[in-house]
């Protein structure tokens, strides 16, 4: 997807199991917007988090219709993705912390009374903390799924045997620092590198590779979009599924919302929103130092609306959201490429690549005379074919689609100079 000015680089930042899911929706919309090529064509793939699960699966050539069918378990080769992927418990692990917790009692026992006398509450609560295992559950459950799917879709599980370059974030736990897998960076399997990635602070155990522990990406940032400018992309698109929920926002409009405070949804709630803050927050400011500082270089964001509730109602690790999420990704991102068609249309035209919106609008259409019927919109996900496929098969359609997107542009520029 390269053209002779720069690369191009898909950057998919984190946002836990619903993220992903999300994240594979909209990959399926936008390669309904492009024409000759799809979204496993860009030149440079940068994944944190759960985003690092999508673009190993990219970077390998698996369309966005395999994941979604992977998901679903409908594929006829990979295997299913499956609750014991996400929430694998290490019984070795688990013995091993059973076998040390009665000493560790004994010593947090001990330290508290002595301590007695200048304890509060928190400090007793924050006393007994150190009696938990380093997290709940162990990463190896979805580093085993990646190596097996991987190896029976016939692709790679070792970066330098890919031929688009791939890039894996997870933060350092022992430094703090941000850490590349990656050719030119450490080298390790690409499943060890996306379970690293994943591994949630407290929810997962930090992934040991080399001696050094690692945990979640997302700690130093939720899209590494300056990794992407190092190595020579001018034109990136970002995909974040974690937005805020603008309550207040939706308050002053005419629709009622589904809550009164976010509070109302109690700890869980709470804890949802604040981590969307910070990572939403720090990913804008992240893009807009990159805008004021490297204005050769253009930065498309993908993302659902701030009153999306349906984004939010979902826990970022619920399992059996996984497909209407999917579904919802789909949908959302189909309607936003059709309102900023003409935004993208020119942007990618600064680098060669061409777009139509006939398929986008005749899916829309169809999507919204279902009434937005859940049915109609999965029926639409796996209608058709291996996109990849179909245009390796069929170089008369891709001429089609070419002619089409020329006379649609001679017709805007008509209707322009009126």
């Amino acid at each position: 997807m390269s053209t002779d000015m720069s690369k191009t680089a898909l950057v998919l930042a984190g946002g836990g199991l619903t993220g992903a899911v999300y994240e594979i929706g909209a990959l399926r919309a936008m390669d309904d917007l492009l024409i000759d090529r799809t979204v496993n064509d860009f030149d440079i793939f940068v994944g944190t988090s759960s985003g690092a699960l999508v673009t190993a699966f990219l970077a390998n050539g698996v369309s966005p219709e395999e994941m979604l069918q992977v998901i679903d378990g409908t594929h006829p080769t990979a295997n299913l993705f499956e609750r014991k992927h996400v929430f694998n418990i290490d019984s070795t692990d688990l013995l091993q912390w059973t076998l040390r917790f009665p000493k560790r009692l004994r010593q947090t026992l001990g330290k508290f009374i002595q301590e007695l006398d200048d304890m509060a509450v928190f400090d007793l609560f924050w006393s007994f903390s150190n009696l938990l295992p380093p997290g709940f559950f162990d990463g190896g459950g979805l580093g085993e799924f990646i190596e097996q799917s991987l190896a029976r879709l016939g692709h790679s599980n070792q970066f330098r045997e890919l031929k688009r370059e791939l890039y894996i974030i997870a933060t350092c736990l022992d430094s703090g620092g941000r850490a590349v897998f990656g050719p030119g960076y450490m080298e390790t399997a690409i499943s060890d590198a996306v379970s690293a990635s994943c591994a949630i602070p407290v929810l997962y155990q930090p992934v040991r590779i080399d001696g050094k522990d690692y945990i979640d990406g997302s700690l130093r940032g939720n899209a590494s979009i300056d990794l992407a400018i190092e190595h020579g992309a001018g034109l990136i698109i970002v995909v974040n599924p974690m937005v805020p929920y603008d309550l207040e926002h939706i308050k002053k409009g005419t629709r009622k919302p589904n809550i009164r405070n976010i509070s109302d949804g109690g700890f869980e709630a709470i804890a949802n929103q604040l981590i969307r803050i910070v990572l939403h927050s720090n990913l804008h400011y992240h893009i807009k130092q990159l805008r004021r500082s490297r204005e050769d270089v253009d930065i498309i964001l993908i993302e659902p609306l701030p009153d999306d509730y349906r984004m939010f109602a979902h826990n970022i690790m619920r399992y059996s959201a996984r497909l209407a999420v999917g579904r919802h990704g789909f949908e959302a991102v189909t309607v936003n490429l059709a309102e900023e068609y003409p935004t993208y249309k020119e942007i990618l035209a600064r680098h060669g690549i061409p777009i139509t919106r006939s398929l986008v609008n005749e899916e829309l259409t169809e999507i919204s005379q279902s009434n937005y019927d859940p049915q109609v919109i999965r029926r639409i996900l796996g209608a058709r074919a291996n996109k990849q496929e179909r245009l390796a098969k069929d170089s008369l359609v891709t001429r089609l689609d070419l002619a089409l997107s020329s006379l649609e542009s001679s017709l805007d520029q008509i209707s322009a100079d009126r």
